[in-house]
């Protein structure tokens, strides 16, 4: 998956190159500087207004849904998963996200 500027994804396949899906328009996209991560079936982009893009994994765009950080946030730095948990590091702020229940 490789996020281009001004807010689209296109999908290829790992093993072969071979394009998936061509360029798909984020809604409200902008501007990506980190890099996309993958989890449990999904691909999440987030721009640098703070917005995470949570799209399906597979030969088809499907966009799942977004989610938002505190308005004041640029997201410019690829989140890490640690564990259970996931680090998203902002220009105002630092999240550690975990799912309730773990």
């Amino acid at each position: 998956y490789v996020l281009h500027d001004q807010g689209f994804m296109a999908g290829y396949d790992a093993a072969t190159g071979q394009e998936l899906y061509g360029k798909q328009r984020l809604p409200n996209g902008r501007s990506f500087t980190s890099s996309p991560w993958a989890y449990n079936g999904r691909v999440f982009c987030l721009n640098e207004d703070g917005v995470t893009f949570v799209v399906k994994a597979g030969d088809q765009f499907e966009l799942l849904h977004t989610n938002i950080l505190a308005e004041d946030d640029m997201g410019m730095a690829t989140p890490a998963i640690v564990g259970d948990r996931l680090l998203i590091r902002t220009a105002a702020r630092m999240y550690c996200i975990r799912q309730s229940g773990l």
